[in-house]
């Protein structure tokens, strides 16, 4: 059966090839069936590049510059315009188009309200969890973030970890949410794949 989906190994050694085209068929790719499966991402019109550094991926709001690099930061890429949502890809061979959705969750209002309302309902043994399960909370820490916002990466982790499956079900089970905290994850859910609220 023929597909025009790239094989992945295809996918990241032409991308690697052609890293400095204005096509880049790993991106496009990317970038076509991320819009597919979660309409909320036509909102934001993100522009990809892909990266060497540490990590993941970074996404940088629009005109978020990132952090001075001796601090163990990130620096937005020339190559992604200024007045657009980016985002650098570091592991292409790992990254998915669900990624890509969950990168834009940083950005998106709704995705920010959901937080803020989650953040304020965690009880004690949540927020334990998230810390013992988030990578976030302390690499936000050592960045020397304040505590209020790496708490705020943290819950951006669960959302992530509910919403877009990056968490192992048994973290989510840990977390035990409770009607009202399920009730705002999923409808979150339903607007990644719907785009309406």
């Amino acid at each position: 059966m023929a597909t025009n989906a790239l094989a992945p190994n295809a996918m990241v050694n032409n991308v690697l090839a052609s890293s400095n085209n204005d096509y880049n068929p790993y991106i496009s790719s990317l970038l076509e069936r991320a819009n597919k499966e979660y309409p909320f991402i036509s909102f934001h019109n993100p522009s990809v590049v892909l990266g060497s550094g540490e990590g993941f991926a970074e996404t940088y709001p629009i005109g978020e510059t990132g952090a001075p690099l001796p601090n163990g930061g990130f620096s937005r890429p020339k190559t992604l315009p200024i007045d657009k949502v980016g985002i650098e890809i570091y592991q292409p061979s790992k990254f998915s188009h669900h990624d890509l959705a969950a990168e834009l969750l940083h950005v998106d209002p709704y995705a920010n309200e959901v937080r803020e309302k989650l953040l304020k309902n965690l009880t004690t043994d949540q927020i334990t969890t998230l810390k013992n399960n988030a990578r976030d909370y302390q690499h936000s820490i050592d960045l020397g973030m304040s505590e209020e916002d790496a708490m705020k990466n943290t819950v951006d982790s669960a959302l992530r970890g509910y919403v877009m499956n990056q968490w192992p079900e048994e973290v989510n089970t840990e977390m035990n949410y409770n009607t009202h905290q399920k009730t705002m994850l999923e409808g979150l859910k339903n607007y990644t794949r719907t785009g309406k609220r």
